[in-house]
């Protein structure tokens, strides 16, 4: 059942990383990140009131440490954009960041069911179709280590935000965007360059803000009640959802791996579910 909330959780970040891409594209990732941490407090904190979260010191810190890993991880993510294609960058990134909370799960000694384990081989091979381009320009060398650094530091949130308890809810959601918005107020004020970006494009970044929040908290949710490696490759499945806004809204072309991915994106889901 905990799989399900991976799957709701991939919706949502797919479509807030669908937003927050476009609003990227005209302000840049910076005020981007910083408008998009900044209204993720509010809504997790909304999320952790109706939820009756308890406010638990040890979650609170592991979610504010999530907050420094996600945007090391950000930033290696974009270093490598700077110096090579996305199809040099993203495959490592999106592999990595699922592979490891499966190794990590199964070091545990956490054995799930055969169409389980089907289901997370599936969705691993289905987001390396979904995000591979045959476009290989730039520094390939530098582009690939930067994608492996961010999907390790992917990886790494996923496995410490495993370790929450239930009862602190969605707290730690909060105090992973309070830091995360933080440290980009303070990059912005030690450059001297703006915090938010303007009225029209931080209306957009409410947007994905919004879906992206809800989407985090039940990825959350569902760490907090199932196991880390099917929730984690349900929930990493938004790269369908983002390549399918893509084309809906954006006039992208989709090419026929990554029709071969999304399918099997969808497949993946229904075995881990299932299981």
């Amino acid at each position: 059942m905990s799989a399900v909330y991976g799957a709701v959780a991939s919706v949502g970040i797919g479509v807030g990383d669908h937003l927050t891409r476009g609003a990227a594209d005209r302000v840049g990732i910076r005020l981007t990140l910083g408008a998009f941490f900044f209204m993720g407090i509010p809504v997790s904190a909304a999320g952790a009131l109706a939820l009756e979260s308890q406010w638990i010191a040890a979650d609170i810190y592991m979610g504010a440490l999530t907050g420094i890993v996600a945007l090391v991880a950000l930033g290696f993510l974009y270093l490598g954009y700077a110096s090579a294609t996305a199809g040099v960058v993203a495959p490592p990134a999106a592999v990595v960041g699922v592979a490891l909370p499966v190794v990590v799960d199964l070091i545990r000694g956490t054995v799930p069911p055969v169409t389980v384990i089907a289901g997370m081989a599936l969705g691993m091979v289905s987001v390396l179709l979904i995000t591979v381009s045959p476009r290989l320009v730039g520094n390939v060398r530098r582009g690939f280590s930067f994608g492996l650094a961010a999907g390790i530091g992917y990886g790494c949130m996923f496995v410490m935000l495993d370790q929450l308890s239930a009862a602190s809810g969605f707290w730690p959601v909060t105090a992973q965007r309070s830091v995360a918005f933080t440290i980009m107020v303070v990059l912005g004020i030690g450059s001297r360059k703006p915090v938010f970006p303007s009225r029209f494009v931080f209306k957009t970044i409410i947007h994905g803000s919004i879906w992206g929040g809800v989407g985090a908290m039940f990825f959350v949710y569902g760490l907090q009640h199932g196991d880390l490696a099917p929730v984690t490759v349900a929930g990493t499945q938004y790269a369908a959802v983002t390549v399918v806004c893509g084309m809906l809204f954006r006039g992208e072309r989709m090419r026929w791996w990554q029709v071969v991915g999304l399918l099997g994106s969808v497949s993946a889901v229904a075995l881990i579910v299932v299981g």
